[in-house]
């Protein structure tokens, strides 16, 4: 019974989880772009999201991280790899000294190529077992200027 309600307590967290990066693309759906340089063409519906660019534009991906769970999140790429560079996780800690505070994980998506790539972030439970997986497929368009 009390691992049944940690299972479910769990997949609850983690449902949570999974809709931060939602709410995180929605985000930057309506950021503008730091200068006119930078062209970021950005379509996100509801999990499992999607994105649109052409190369040279870039992504950033922020995901709330609370490290006192064990939790874990991790990136990897599956389709046209080399279509885009998905740069190291940088953990950012909570501007508090609360207990407990989640931080943030930002990843840097950069479109190289035209192809199509999913970029799987896996939540991985303490001490291993199963991950579970939301996908972010990333369309790299050729550029049409």
């Amino acid at each position: 019974m009390l691992l049944t309600s940690c299972m479910t307590h769990m997949k609850r967290t983690l449902t949570a989880l999974l809709a931060a990066i939602g709410l995180a693309l929605g985000a930057f759906a309506a950021a503008a772009p730091a200068n006119a340089d930078d062209h970021v063409t950005l379509m996100v519906t509801e999990l499992p999201a999607q994105v649109r660019l052409i190369p040279g534009e870039a992504i950033e991906l922020t995901l709330e991280t609370n490290r006192t769970t064990g939790y874990s999140w991790t990136a990897s790429k599956s389709g046209k790899k080399k279509s885009v560079k998905v740069g190291k996780g940088k953990y950012t800690p909570p501007n508090t000294t609360l207990v407990g505070a989640p931080g943030l994980t930002t990843w840097k998506i950069t479109a190289l190529k035209p192809g199509t790539v999913d970029v799987n972030i896996s939540a991985t439970p303490p001490g291993g077992g199963d991950a579970e997986v939301s996908t972010l497929k990333v369309i790299v368009m050729k550029d049409q200027s």
